[in-house]
């Protein structure tokens, strides 16, 4: 990002949350650890932590010109990561919501016709300008909810010029001050026009491969390439495919796995080293130790199990099992359309059995890490980024007893208020 904020100092937090420490990913019960600060100050120069600490005698040089932000009472935390999002698409699906509370199953929906099907039609049908429009003011809304970096991926395109439009508009988000990361997920689903014939599904892929991913990747349109590796999505063998051929160009790689059953996801993810292996609804003992070995990060998407009515991620065994884990809102269209991350995080405790400390890592300090990003944002730290939230609470706790109440009172983004 570009954009640099004014000298600030934040002072006298009852807690600021720092996640000292270094970039790699916390593993385990590390993750409990918010190197929380008590009545503490954090001095912001050009939009970078310059300072943190208790005495303000001790400020190399003093605080100058630095505008005060009064923050008694108050707990400083870095600004929400989202590393799983599909916020630029075209439409709604209310009338699936709907269909689901009156009992209707999500693949069954999706198998006739709707669903990502759905969204692929509407947003194949958007200009460029219209689908900005609507995808600005959806992340707008959310980080007034205190997200600060957004993973953005594609899928509802299907085909190379869909495709590049969203994608377009994505990277036009982060020219206009939201930080973003990018992810080509062409994988999503097998088109309409592709269901024919097995043979026609293999042309699809191909044509992933051999196009639609070296063109993406020839236009600096995306960081990442995902695939969709479950039941009634792509195989192990397709989705190993693409990834190769993603990899071959440099991507570096994410993985929707096991969340409709262990159907190999999870264990391609950790083949291919991915950066994250992304719903985990299913899980064994070989899939965990898998990828725990590799490092592969295990990204729990709790709001999409509230919405569809699904068994919840079992955060508490990765935990144990020593696993780095994140948490993201996997805001779409259709499953999750959740724009408040502080939410699901609380989410991700009552149905997923974190602790309050390890939501917040997992929103954080780790989803920057699964982002590689992990050196600019995610903690309170000297250099680092300035994004920070103002909690109207003295402990950061009542994010989860208090789960949904408005208590992010200022967002900052390299140093500069959000209205």
């Amino acid at each position: 990002m570009d954009k640099t904020g004014n000298n600030r100092l934040f002072q006298n937090a009852a807690q600021v949350l720092t996640l000292a420490g270094e970039a790699a990913p916390r593993r385990g019960l590390v993750m409990n650890d918010l190197g929380i600060l008590k009545d503490a100050s954090v001095l912001v120069r050009n939009g970078k932590i310059e300072w943190i600490g208790e005495d303000l005698a001790k400020v190399p040089g003093g605080i100058g010109d630095a505008e005060i932000v009064d923050c008694r009472s108050k707990v400083l935390m870095p600004g929400l990561v989202d590393s799983h999002t599909h916020l630029v698409w075209a439409g709604h699906r209310r009338d699936e919501l709907e269909l689901r509370l009156a009992g209707a199953d999500y693949e069954a929906i999706f198998a006739a016709g709707g669903g990502i099907l759905s969204s692929v039609r509407s947003t194949r049908g958007a200009s460029d300008d219209a689908l900005y429009e609507q995808s600005l003011r959806r992340i707008q809304r959310m980080r007034r909810c205190g997200t600060t970096t957004f993973e953005i991926k594609s899928g509802y395109g299907l085909d190379l010029e869909t495709e590049q439009k969203q994608l377009r508009v994505a990277r036009r988000l982060g020219k206009e001050g939201f930080r973003v990361k990018t992810t080509c997920l062409a994988a999503h689903a097998v088109p309409e026009e592709s269901k024919s014939s097995q043979a026609a599904r293999a042309a699809f892929i191909r044509d992933i491969c051999e196009r639609i991913l070296p063109t993406i990747n020839d236009e600096g349109l995306a960081d990442f390439c995902d695939v969709f590796c479950d039941r009634g999505a792509f195989t192990i063998s397709e989705a190993r495919e693409v990834l190769t051929a993603a990899s071959s160009l440099g991507l570096e790689l994410r993985v929707h796995a096991n969340e409709f059953g262990h159907t190999g996801g999870a264990v391609l993810a950790a083949e291919m080293g991915a950066r994250s292996a992304d719903h985990l609804l299913h899980l064994d003992a070989h899939e965990i130790e898998l990828l725990r070995e590799t490092g592969v990060v295990a990204t729990m998407l709790p709001g999409t199990s509230l919405v569809l009515g699904k068994p919840f991620a079992d955060g508490r065994a990765l935990v144990d099992a020593g696993l780095a884990v994140a948490v993201a809102s996997d805001c779409n269209p259709g499953s999750c359309a959740f724009e408040n991350l502080s939410m699901v995080l609380a989410i991700a405790c009552y149905g997923c059995k974190l602790s309050p400390a390890e939501a917040i890592c997992a929103v954080t300090h780790n989803a920057a890490a699964s982002l590689g990003i992990s050196d600019e944002v995610g903690r309170i730290a000297q250099g680092l980024s300035a994004d920070m939230l103002v909690l109207d609470t003295d402990d950061y706790r009542d994010l989860v007893y208090h789960a949904g109440s408005p208590l992010i009172e200022q967002v900052f983004v390299a140093g500069d208020p959000i209205s």
